[in-house]
């Protein structure tokens, strides 16, 4: 593999003091470093909400000057976008017209569900970059979505970090059946109120022999090292999204309940199963196939280990963020990929 110099420009949390320290962004950054890449980090986010200033709205000016300076000092040969949004159409078609040498690829982690929440806003802030990338990385099937070129949009999984989910649940006892984690927005960390969300409804009809630890739903998510702590207590867990199932998206919460250990569930209309055999994953049909499958292995505890035991050793194989990165950089540079897994077939 190539050794690059790769400048990574995404939302690195600090203002959250730690909250999110597992965030994807984090992970895929870990397995660029890990991989033997040079990589400079530029935290849009934290740029912006830290500098306030009533001639620069947003300090999207700042901001890119900021890039343009350390592009001019650094000379990437890639720049990796995470969710960028605070930079305009113009300032992209500026970067590209500048720089044309240097590779642009991005990776798109929120829902591209047509039925599902924010679609115009996520499908805007996907294509504000998509024109100007060479490699685009989304975590929904491309072959799903009828807006993209499948020539330069790429599925991803949400990354395993070995040294970040490093809890095995599967290996001991779990006090508590079922954890369930929930939320309208990472950056705010409360629940919004008034907020309504269909999942609370599918919560609601989960049967009553088997006991959860369910946040996001009448009391706030749990966020840095409390979500381990209370996903410890569980030996099951349902992966829950927002909006319509579509094949191959999950929020990044899936990354942690396969990636420590635990028995996941996910709706079969993800499709998931093309991925996991069902020893490695439970798949449900419906609220009362759901329920059934809870109950079975709530009883059968060592098949239940069993199945959550591998899980997480598969997950950790083929959703490694070694192996994630190493993808997202050989498709943004045109490198051949040599060794291949399930997903990079789609």
């Amino acid at each position: 593999m190539k050794k690059i110099k790769i400048l990574h420009i995404t939302d690195f949390h600090f203002r959250h003091n730690g909250r999110l320290f597992y965030s994807s962004g984090k992970k895929i950054n870990n397995g660029l470093i890990l991989n033997g890449h040079n990589v400079l980090n530029i935290s849009d986010r934290d740029i912006t909400n830290q500098r306030k200033s009533i001639f620069d709205i947003g300090s999207k000016k700042h901001l890119f000057n900021l890039i343009v300076e350390n592009i001019k000092n650094f000379r990437p040969n890639m720049i990796l976008f995470g969710h960028v949004d605070r930079l305009s159409y113009l300032d992209f078609i500026e970067l590209k017209n500048r720089f044309k040498q240097i590779k642009f690829g991005q990776w798109f982690l929120d829902p591209l569900i047509k039925t599902g929440p924010d679609f115009e806003k996520n499908k805007s802030r996907f294509f504000l970059k998509y024109q100007f990338c060479d490699a685009n990385f989304v975590t929904t099937s491309p072959s799903s979505l009828n807006f993209v070129n499948n020539d330069r949009t790429f599925f991803i999984p949400n990354p395993i970090d070995p040294s970040i989910d490093v809890y095995k649940n599967h290996l001991f006892k779990n006090e508590i059946d079922v954890f369930i984690a929930i939320s309208h927005g990472q950056h705010r960390g409360i629940l919004k109120d008034g907020y309504k969300d269909k999942r609370t409804k599918f919560i609601d009809k989960l049967t009553k022999k088997a006991t959860y630890n369910i946040f996001g739903y009448n009391k706030n998510p749990i966020w840095g090292q409390k979500f381990f702590d209370e996903l410890n207590k569980c030996s099951m867990a349902i992966n829950l999204s927002r909006g319509k199932p579509i094949k191959y998206y999950s929020s990044d919460r899936i990354s942690a309940l396969l990636g420590n250990g635990l028995l996941t569930f996910i709706d079969e209309k993800y499709q998931y199963q093309k991925l996991f055999t069902k020893n490695e994953i439970v798949t449900f049909k419906n609220i009362n196939d759901l329920n059934k499958k809870i109950l079975f292995y709530k009883k059968f505890k060592k098949l239940q280990k069993k199945i959550a035991s591998n899980g997480y050793r598969k997950a950790h194989k083929i959703f490694n963020n070694k192996l994630i990165s190493n993808f997202i950089v050989n498709k943004t540079m045109g490198y051949e990929i040599k060794k291949k897994y399930s997903w990079m077939d789609d």
